[in-house]
């Protein structure tokens, strides 16, 4: 993590590396390791005139100790930037506006390897960083643009890549807007989007974005063409995550293209049949084996943990279920991450605790200590109690700023931002960095990994 840190958090650097170590003191201390004395360097010398000499030294001490004692453990291993490695496969992919690394890591499962990642996001690279083999060379941290303006610097990294994959954020895929993509001001991200696939002219891409994309579906396949200069087969999907063992009701727009003759009619029959062969989910699927917690009592507290209201990381064994057994591609884990609830006050607590599942804001028994009635057109869908026998509503970003639409189905409080992994498909060792409302937000931003899966799957059988 220290090379992370160091590349891209440099005005911050002693402040994650002195967080860096009291995480892995806390999680040695899981293992009941003592903390080893290293008799010489094994971090980079360079970090020793910004760290000073005793958090050099603490730190050095901490990653000598993993490296001698942890070696079978994968999830500490990730802490070792040594272990990231150049990437080497036939089947390299690049992710743009990757955020936390949802996309990636479905396309990843699908035996792609990632070479080229970018996100404006930091505290999203940094997830990425943790939970990928990716060295920090690999990273862009900053606005595509800039990227674009300075792809001289990177263009040795684009070399043999098969597939693109992004979702650049465009306000302007509306019926109403008549304005042409590329022209809208709103829509930067999505020039310099196809900016990226015209540099790279990979055998395939993929754009993601909200289903009013396809309301401007043959100006993008003609903006590609143009500025690639590619002659790009183009297959539109909406695809709805529930059809693809993804327990939650989230609806997508895909586009996805080839330049090496694969007809839409054949991308379609294979995903379908991926659609018609999955297993479905629901709510009470991905909730099952977690232990219970209660709302936080402290308010302008969630970097605080207890046993009430969960942790960032503890020890735990997570019992396996058909759904937990797909998303963890079988493997096991000692540890529960992001398993925390944050702040409500007592009326929302009170709200929770008297809907019952499948209830909202209209319910009769909240009427009397319902805030905002009078604002009913802006507040009726202010409180939303799932059902545990459906699939959950979208996830989405505005977790970050409350989660009273997903207040869980028996406990009284909001879903935890482990329950929303689950419920977009991350396995369950991936372990979300930064602060609890920054977990929600990379939850809900990425792509659910179970849905990348099938897509990146479907593509790979092409070369099979």
């Amino acid at each position: 993590m220290l090379d992370f840190y160091y590349k891209y958090c440099k005005a911050r650097f002693a402040v994650k590396a002195k967080e860096l170590s009291k995480e892995l003191r806390t999680i040695l201390s899981f293992e009941s390791t003592p903390v080893l004395t290293a008799s010489e360097p094994v971090i980079n010398e360079e970090y020793r005139k910004m760290l000073g000499e005793e958090l050099f030294s603490e730190l050095n001490n901490l990653y000598y100790t993993i490296e001698k004692t942890q070696k079978e453990n994968q999830f500490i291993l990730r802490y070792l930037d040594e272990n990231k490695i150049q990437p080497d496969s036939e089947f390299l992919f690049a992710d743009f506006f990757c955020g936390a690394g949802g996309l990636s890591t479905g396309i990843t499962q699908a035996g792609f390897a990632p070479v080229f990642v970018n996100d404006h996001n930091v505290s999203a690279l940094e997830t990425y960083y943790f939970n990928h083999n990716l060295p920090a060379d690999y990273f862009f941290a900053g606005d595509i643009e800039k990227l674009s303006l300075g792809i001289n610097d990177y263009r040795h990294l684009f070399k043999n890549i098969k597939l693109v994959a992004g979702g650049p954020p465009c306000q302007g895929f509306s019926m109403a807007n008549r304005q042409p993509l590329k022209d809208d001001p709103r829509n930067t991200l999505y020039r310099f989007f196809l900016d990226m696939i015209s540099e790279i002219q990979p055998d395939w891409f993929v754009m993601e974005n909200v289903r009013g994309m396809r309301n401007k579906e043959k100006e993008i396949e003609h903006d590609i063409r143009k500025i690639t200069h590619v002659e790009y087969e183009f297959v539109p999907f909406v695809l709805n995550a529930k059809d693809f063992a993804v327990p939650q009701n989230r609806e997508r727009y895909f586009l996805i293209g080839n330049k090496i003759g694969v007809s839409s009619l054949e991308i379609e029959m294979r995903l379908n049949s991926f659609r018609n062969d999955t297993e479905k989910y629901l709510l009470k699927d991905a909730l099952f084996g977690l232990p219970e917690i209660e709302t936080n009592p402290h308010i302008n507290s969630s970097h605080l943990d207890s046993e009430a209201h969960g942790y960032t990381m503890r020890k735990f064994f997570i019992e396996k279920n058909r759904f937990l057994s797909m998303i963890n591609s079988d493997r096991h884990t000692d540890y529960l991450l992001n398993h925390k609830s944050r702040y409500n006050n007592e009326n929302d607590i009170e709200i929770f605790s008297r809907l019952k599942p499948g209830e909202d804001s209209t319910a009769t028994s909240i009427q009397d200590i319902l805030k905002y009635k009078n604002r009913e057109n802006i507040f009726k869908d202010k409180y939303k109690k799932l059902r545990n026998d459906e699939v959950c509503k979208t996830i989405t970003s505005h977790m970050k700023f409350d989660c009273h639409m997903y207040i869980h189905p028996f406990q009284a409080r909001g879903l935890s931002p482990r329950e929303a992994a689950r419920v977009q498909t991350f396995p369950d060792d991936y372990f979300f960095r930064g602060t609890l409302n920054d977990w929600y937000y990379q939850i809900g931003n990425a792509v659910p990994v179970r849905l990348a899966y099938v897509i990146a799957k479907t593509i790979k059988s092409f070369y099979q």
